[in-house]
């Protein structure tokens, strides 16, 4: 995310990225909306994985949150993944880990609270 985005506020076009995608934005709406409620459940699951310091977990659960985020041009949740997976994968310490985990959960439930008022 650039300097000048409202990090607040979820920001995403659909009709550019179904035009990108050549997807009807429909489509594409009902994949953010499936995604919006996979996510919540994978925040679940990395809080849970936290708790235990089951890096494997964290590594796969990241890996594909990353993965889905980027494929649909999440920016704002492609992002924070990405910065959280590269900290986890290089064993980084839980102390470097934790503010990458708050703003990954801060961009992911801004996607959240757009899509679950759909």
């Amino acid at each position: 995310m650039d300097s000048n985005t409202n990090q607040n506020v979820f920001q995403y076009d659909v009709a550019t990225v179904s035009l990108e995608l050549h997807v009807r934005p429909e489509i594409l709406n009902k994949l953010l909306k499936s995604f919006s409620n996979t996510l919540a459940q994978k925040i679940a699951q990395l809080e849970e994985a936290t708790l235990k310091n089951d890096v494997l977990q964290i590594r796969a659960i990241m890996h594909e949150v990353k993965g889905t985020s980027g494929n649909l041009r999440l920016k704002q949740v492609y992002e924070t993944a990405d910065k959280m997976h590269v900290a986890v994968k290089a064993g980084d310490a839980p102390e470097i880990i934790a503010p990458l985990f708050e703003a990954f959960k801060k961009a992911a439930f801004l996607f959240i609270d757009y899509y679950k008022n759909l």
